[in-house]
């Protein structure tokens, strides 16, 4: 038995045990259900190990070879691709399928865009102080649930937050103060003790708690007597006092914060309250942890960065990056778009029917190492090995650490990486389809 980093979710735990025969994956100890689930994905009846093409309204078993000539036939019959995806893949992969999108003078873009990545596009302006695990564990007081359940989503991260002993919290979770602001009762509510602070908001009431909260300049001693959103007075003063007086707290967010509205950017308006509550904290700070599910969610804005020197999406014309204001959702909406390349995700179950009926409209090539709604519609599917199991590399965890994952076990008829297949790809398309 040896240890291992678990790529089940984006905690990326690094203390799961495995045991192996090199073949096959016999035992796994520690991981919570998600983990366990991505093991068993090894040998999941859906799992792909072979390229499929559509014939005749049908996909049908290929070749690689003949794979990959449809898919360049369809790459270079396109001349606005877009690419999406690429939050279950390594650093590495990452890099690779920006390089194709170059290539093709395409627009890539990664699930990040529709969740953490909007804090830091508003973070180009306004700043954003963040936090780690290790620091939280070392030396939180103060943990905020705003919008997040963890508990469900990423199951060991209170575990590891909320319940373990530090370097300067050695009382662990009897100095540690949990408070949950949600519209609904979660799952996570159930860790909460008599100390805690359970915030039960009305339903897209967040920007009215957020602007008191600014108005009142963080100071306990001006609450409005008949509280805000649903909190009363004495919730909402202890959260003020919270909020000013904690040496390190931190603000976990979930979906629940960064959903659009047509009337407020609550995004921004969050961030501001931040800069507030730092300014006038009496002790120490106030930082944030961006919850993002997919392992390696994290990855593609540190990976653009170093390559292009921007983060999120990129558009290419001219085999050169060009400025632009779209996301994936303004690119489908306005079917700015003529084929679609999908990395290690299900944009046809996920995105709304609006938006996947025209995705499905197109012609779709999927990377991807299980079966999913996507490739029940696509027109070529590639099978990859999974990265954390059967094949290694790059990702950064949620709190934007750089972890390296290790092969475990070899994949089933030798399948490439999600990286070697995308620079396959590239080179296809060089040598006019064939491998």
């Amino acid at each position: 038995m040896k240890r291992f980093t678990c790529s089940g979710c984006s905690l990326l735990c690094d203390d799961i045990i495995v045991k192996t025969d090199g073949l096959y994956v016999t035992e796994v100890i520690g991981a919570c259900l998600k983990g366990k689930e991505r093991f068993d994905l090894v040998s999941a009846q859906n799992r792909i190990t072979k390229p499929m093409v559509r014939k005749d309204g049908e996909l049908k078993q290929v070749s690689w070879d003949e794979a990959y000539e449809k898919a360049t036939e369809i790459i270079k019959s396109s001349s606005n691709a877009l690419l999406y995806g690429f939050s279950n893949v390594t650093c590495e992969a990452q890099e690779a399928g920006m390089k194709l999108a170059e290539k093709v003078n395409g627009f890539i873009d990664s699930n990040a865009s529709i969740c953490q990545g909007k804090f830091l596009n508003k973070a180009r302006n306004l700043g954003i102080n963040l936090t780690t695990i290790t620091e939280i564990i070392n030396k939180g007081d103060l943990i905020i649930l705003w919008g997040a359940n963890p508990a469900e989503t990423i199951p060991r991260l209170l575990n590891k937050v909320l319940f373990s002993r530090g370097k300067f919290r050695m009382t662990g979770r009897e100095i540690k103060t949990l408070v949950i602001i949600d519209p609904i009762k979660t799952a996570s509510f159930r860790v909460m003790g008599v100390r805690d602070l359970p915030l039960i908001i009305e339903t897209n009431k967040d920007i009215d708690l957020i602007r008191t909260l600014k108005e009142e300049c963080c100071s306990a001693d001006s609450v409005p007597p008949e509280g805000v959103a649903g909190i009363d007075q004495s919730d909402l003063k202890r959260l003020l006092l919270h909020l000013t007086g904690a040496e390190n707290g931190v603000i976990i967010l979930g979906q629940g914060v960064i959903q659009p509205h047509p009337d407020y950017d609550l995004v921004e308006e969050l961030l501001e309250l931040l800069q507030m509550i730092n300014e006038r904290q009496v002790k120490g700070r106030i930082s944030l942890l961006l919850m993002g599910g997919h392992f390696n969610m994290a990855g593609f804005d540190h990976v653009a960065l170093s390559v292009y020197g921007d983060f999120g999406k990129l558009e290419f014309k001219n085999n050169q990056m060009v400025k632009t204001e779209d996301t994936l959702i303004s690119k489908i909406e306005k079917d700015d778009f003529d084929s679609t390349i999908v990395v290690g995700t299900d944009p046809i179950a996920h995105l709304p029917q609006s938006l996947s009926s025209k995705l499905a409209n197109k012609p779709l090539i999927l990377i991807d190492n299980h079966s999913t709604t996507t490739s029940h519609i696509a027109d070529v599917v590639f099978p990859t090995s999974i990265t954390g199991i059967e094949n290694g590399g790059l990702v950064y965890r949620l709190d934007q650490v750089p972890i390296e994952l290790q092969k475990i076990v070899n994949p089933p008829n030798n399948l490439p990486s999600d990286e070697k297949l995308l620079t396959e790809l590239i080179k296809s398309l060089n040598q006019g389809g064939s491998k």
